[in-house]
C-alpha cells in the first residue's frame, strides 16, 4: 500500500483554523498525492463538513463522545468508537483506508476498527499522553517527533519510528513584505501568543534593552487577560503584531528578518516536544536564538543556532548577535541552515512513513 488514491482521516487536537502546524501540513501534502483527506477537528456540538482552500482536503466537525468513555469496559469503548467511525463514513460517503491520529484522547482503541484500515498514532507533544498504552498497542504504526516520545510509544509497540517535525519548502517564491517599525534590525517571534510557556519576562528584558531593534510577533492570541508582563511587552513602541498569517506567507516574513526567536520557560520541555516553527526558521536561513532545545544540540555545536539555558545567557547572546549580524547571517551560515532543513520536507517525511505501509 502507498499514499495514493486513499481516503485518509486525520484526527487532530487543533482545529483547521489554528495556525498551521504538522497536522495541517500533512493533510495538505497527502492531498497532493491524489488522496481525499478528511481533517477531523476537536469535538464540537454538531456535525458538519466543508471543503477547505486546498483541493481534496475537507474540514470535519463532529459531536464527540460521551464523557468518561475511557472509564467504560473495553467492549463498550470499542462499540462506541466503531459506531462513531461508521457514522462519519456514512455522512462523508467514504470508507477510510487510513486513520492518522495526532490525538490519543479520542478514537484511542484502534482494535475497534476494521483490519482493512491502517492506523497510525502520531504524537508530537509530550503532554499528549491520555490513553497512550491502548492507542500505541492497537495502532499499526506509531510515530514520535523526538526520542522521549518514541521511547514512550515503543514500550507498547515495537513498530515505532522517529520522524521529526517536517518543513514546507517554498523555493524562491516570496511576496514583497514590509516589516513594521523604523529600526534597521528586525527580530521575529512566530507562534501562538496565548501559549502558556512563552517566557514573556525574558522577552520584555530583550525589548527594553534593545530599543533600536524592531520585534515582530507573528501569530494569534494577543489577548493579555491577567498577564501584566505580556501586556507590557505588547505596549512597547518597538513591538509589532501581525496577527495570524497564512502558512504560504510565513517564508516571506522570515526572509525579511535578521534574527528569529524561540523563547520558552523551563516548563516547556516537560509538556511539549520541539517547537514546530524551528524547521521553518532553519529553512529561512536566518539566525536563530532559542532557549535550550536538546534536539538541536548538534546544530548548536556547528554554530548555526545559538541556544541558552538561562535568561542572562540569552541576553548576552542576543547582544552578541546584534553586534555581529553580518557574521551570523553570512551566506555560508544561511546555506548550512537551509541545507539542514531541506532534509526534513513533508514530502520526504511522508516517503519515510510510506515505506512502512504493508
Amino acid at each position: 500500500m502507498d499514499f495514493g488514491n486513499k481516503n485518509i482521516l486525520i484526527i487532530s487536537p487543533e482545529s483547521w483554523e489554528h495556525i498551521f502546524v504538522s497536522k495541517h501540513h500533512y493533510a495538505v501534502h497527502l492531498a497532493k498525492k491524489s488522496n481525499r483527506v478528511f481533517f477531523l477537528n476537536p469535538p464540537s456540538g454538531k456535525f458538519g463538513y466543508e471543503e477547505t482552500e486546498f483541493d481534496n482536503v475537507y474540514s470535519i466537525q463532529y459531536r464527540g463522545f460521551l464523557k468518561g468513555l475511557r472509564f467504560l469496559p473495553s467492549f463498550l469503548q470499542k462499540i462506541i468508537i466503531r459506531k462513531k467511525i461508521k457514522y462519519l463514513q456514512n455522512q462523508l460517503k467514504a470508507n477510510f483506508d487510513i486513520i492518522w491520529s495526532f490525538d490519543n484522547s479520542v478514537f484511542f482503541d484502534f482494535s475497534s476498527l476494521s483490519k482493512n484500515v491502517f492506523c497510525i498514532s502520531h504524537i508530537v507533544d509530550l503532554n499528549q499522553d491520555f490513553n497512550t498504552k491502548i492507542a500505541a498497542r492497537t495502532a499499526d504504526l506509531c510515530i514520535g517527533v523526538n526520542q522521549k516520545i518514541v521511547n514512550r510509544l515503543r514500550k507498547h509497540n515495537s513498530n515505532t519510528i522517529l520522524i521529526p517535525h517536517g518543513v514546507q519548502i517554498f523555493g524562491n517564491k516570496f511576496d514583497e513584505i514590509d516589516l513594521a517599525g523604523k529600526n534597521r534590525i528586525k527580530a521575529i517571534y512566530m507562534g501562538n501568543l496565548s501559549m502558556p510557556h512563552i517566557d514573556w519576562e525574558l522577552l520584555l528584558q530583550i525589548v527594553l534593552t534593545h530599543p533600536f531593534v524592531d520585534f515582530i510577533l507573528i501569530g494569534g492570541g494577543k489577548n493579555t487577560n491577567s498577564n501584566t508582563v505580556k501586556s507590557n511587552v505588547l505596549e512597547k513602541s518597538n513591538v509589532f503584531l501581525t496577527g495570524k498569517i497564512s502558512a504560504d506567507k510565513i517564508p516571506s516574513y522570515l526572509k525579511k528578518s535578521d534574527i528569529l526567536l524561540s523563547i520558552y520557560d523551563e516548563t516547556y520541555a516537560t509538556n511539549y516536544a520541539t517547537p514546530h516553527k524551528m524547521m521553518e526558521y532553519f529553512s529561512s536561513g536566518k539566525m536563530i536564538i532559542s532557549t535550550w532545545i536538546s534536539e538541536y544540540e548538534q546544530q548548536f555545536k556547528e554554530g548555526i543556532i545559538l541556544m541558552t539555558k538561562n535568561q542572562n545567557e540569552f541576553l548576552r547572546k542576543f547582544n552578541l548577535v546584534v553586534e555581529n549580524l553580518e557574521e551570523w547571517n553570512s551566506s555560508d551560515k544561511i546555506l548550512k541552515r537551509q541545507n539542514f532543513a531541506s532534509k526534513f520536507t513533508y514530502d520526504m517525511q511522508i516517503e519515510k512513513i510510506e515505506k512502512l505501509l504493508p
